[in-house]
């Protein structure tokens, strides 16, 4: 199981337009940041968390040529906006006779509010239009009918949606599972419930925990530096990834944070000594 990194920044992305910010203005890779999603692989299937504004780019940039299925977090613009170019990936013309189509709908999983708002801002994608009318074919699969003993199923990979508030919205976050590995992604995270937190230490271990982390102040809708590792602290995974990271701060000085303030998080600190790691994550990074 592979997990690319196809986007890490909040909703503005990084450079954010008209910005003249040392972060906007840095020369370092790691201080580029598409809007964020994730691709999950392996050699079967190719499953998609989120699909942003960007999307059409992202795919040209990892070379992504095939879609499984889709699941959202939420519905803001930054996560839900390239649904148009899922076209591609949902109706491919057939090898044997290329005037023919195969419709091929790809799942999509969300929570009740997203498929509402999903439904309401592309209403189009649902209405007859004539053959050859351009659009993405898509099955809307709602996740509060699954649970930790009734996960999602695609190919080998089980999939747990985990309830999390994004200030008064509710977010799914994810745990991907493949055999014994294990990986947890939650973007757009300001309140983790506590049944959530018992949700995710449920799992035997989490290799991977990719946890929002917006910027070092507090913020309304989504976890600060200090908070995110709280709750990794709790989670105790054996890596922890920050996600959706705004231009206050740098790559470089996100690191330097975590150093000066790990003592703070005393599982954290234990994990690092077994051989884990704490730090930002960045467009491209890829987990094996």
């Amino acid at each position: 199981m592979k997990l690319t990194f196809l986007g890490t920044g909040t909703s503005h992305g990084i450079p954010v337009i008209g910005c003249a910010c040392p972060v906007c203005k840095s020369s370092d890779e790691h201080d580029k940041r598409l809007r964020c999603s994730v691709l999950i692989s392996d050699k079967k299937t190719n499953v998609l968390i989120d699909c942003g504004p960007e999307f059409r780019i992202q795919c040209l940039k990892y070379d992504i040529r095939k879609i499984k299925s889709v699941l959202l977090t939420h519905s803001h613009a930054d996560h839900l906006h390239g649904i148009d170019d899922l076209r591609v990936f949902a109706c491919l013309r057939s090898k044997d006779d290329p005037k023919k189509m195969d419709v091929n709908p790809l799942d999509i999983y969300a929570n009740p509010g997203t498929i509402k708002d999903f439904k309401f801002r592309f209403d189009y994608l649902f209405k007859p239009v004539i053959q050859g009318g351009g659009r993405a074919l898509v099955k809307l699969n709602d996740t509060s009918g699954y649970s930790r003993e009734n996960p999602i199923q695609i190919d080998e990979l089980k999939i747990f949606p985990i309830p999390m508030l994004h200030g008064k919205l509710k977010t799914n976050g994810y745990v991907i599972q493949k055999g014994r590995k294990t990986f947890a992604y939650l973007t757009d995270v300001s309140l983790l419930p506590d049944s959530s937190i018992e949700l995710l230490k449920s799992f035997e271990r989490i290799d991977h925990l990719v946890i929002d982390g917006l910027r070092i102040r507090p913020h309304s809708t989504h976890f600060s530096y200090g908070e995110a590792l709280e709750a990794a602290d709790k989670i105790n995974a054996k890596h922890t990834w920050l996600t959706h990271l705004c231009h206050d701060v740098s790559h470089q000085d996100c690191i330097k944070w975590i150093a000066e303030n790990l003592q703070n998080y005393p599982n954290l600190q234990a994990t690092i000594k077994k051989g884990g790691s704490v730090a930002p994550a960045f467009d491209g990074l890829i987990l094996e």
